[in-house]
């Protein structure tokens, strides 16, 4: 398995994330809310996903910034789950995650938190078959 999550994870169109924000769908898994849309567009892997930690709830930039480096890692490290299902069901997805907490948490946690809201993320995708 490939533990990689490059550029081409990585959701950058401006027009894919107005669509995403505007069209698609929540789900709460506190502290984290997932934004997700199917998508039929041509993309190299199954999903791309951006990362989202609202300066109106941590002031720090560093805050921000080491809560998105967890996500990534976190990501990276447990991203075969989310993929192979997306690859067993043929649908691609561009998401997005959201933290929603003022203050940092443990990585153990988070990777905990994470793992929860793509289960639910893997759930929700098999209920709309």
């Amino acid at each position: 398995m490939d533990y990689s999550l490059g550029k081409a994870y990585k959701l950058c169109s401006v027009k894919r994330i107005d669509r995403l924000f505007s069209e698609g769908k929540r789900l709460k898994a506190y502290p984290i809310t997932v934004m997700f849309q199917e998508t039929e567009e041509e993309m190299e892997h199954s999903f791309q996903v951006i990362f989202s930690v609202p300066k109106k709830r941590m002031k720090h930039a560093h805050d921000r910034n080491d809560v998105k480096r967890c996500f990534r890692e976190i990501l990276r490290l447990n991203k075969a789950t989310l993929e192979n299902h997306l690859i067993k069901c043929n649908k691609k997805i561009n998401f997005a995650l959201i933290y929603q907490l003022n203050e940092r948490i443990p990585y153990v946690e988070l990777e905990q938190k994470l793992l929860g809201a793509i289960t639910k993320l893997i759930s929700e995708i098999k209920d709309e078959k």
